[in-house]
């Protein structure tokens, strides 16, 4: 599986940037050991930046009919209940890779924003919230704006990676 092996993931970023001149963005799964060495195989490969992090594996059981209630068994789980761990993804990653990071997972208020930012993303992406209201990546951009403009911060670059 490419993206739970650095090699392959390298052979794969290696491959789309030898194929096209525009940004490659890595979108690496959470299911690994190490998300840093993953990471830092598609930065090394060539990836102008990584997004972290995809949905991590779960699953539901109807236990009444005793089977999985997904044909597959198992599925991604996204949304509010991964936020702390794609955060330490974020963390982690931006430690030790010198590469920008799109934030991602369970991301739907100002507050998930910065912290993702200050975490170490540059940027973030919005999934499961825009299906509960799908105007809300522009009620957050405005509410960036606002918030960086209170805490008188001229550019985001101010506060990404800020914790470290």
């Amino acid at each position: 599986d490419f993206g739970t092996n650095p090699e392959m993931a390298a052979d794969v970023v290696s491959s789309v940037r030898g194929a096209c001149d525009f940004p490659v963005i890595a979108k690496l799964t959470p299911n690994v050991t190490s998300i840093v060495t993953i990471a830092q195989a598609a930065a090394d490969a060539g990836a102008d930046a990584v997004s972290l992090v995809n949905t991590f594996l779960g699953m539901a059981i109807d236990w009444r009919r005793r089977r999985p209630i997904l044909g597959n068994k198992l599925g991604g789980l996204s949304g509010p209940a991964i936020k702390p761990l794609a955060l330490r993804c974020v963390y982690q990653v931006a430690q030790s890779v010198d590469v920008p990071i799109i934030g991602v997972g369970g991301i739907g208020t100002i507050d998930d924003v910065m912290e993702f930012l200050v975490a170490g993303a540059s940027a973030v992406q919005i999934g499961t919230a825009n299906f509960y209201n799908p105007s809300v990546s522009e009620r957050l951009v405005d509410e960036l704006s606002g918030t960086l403009s209170e805490m008188k911060v001229h550019s985001v670059d101010e506060i990404v990676n800020a914790i470290h």
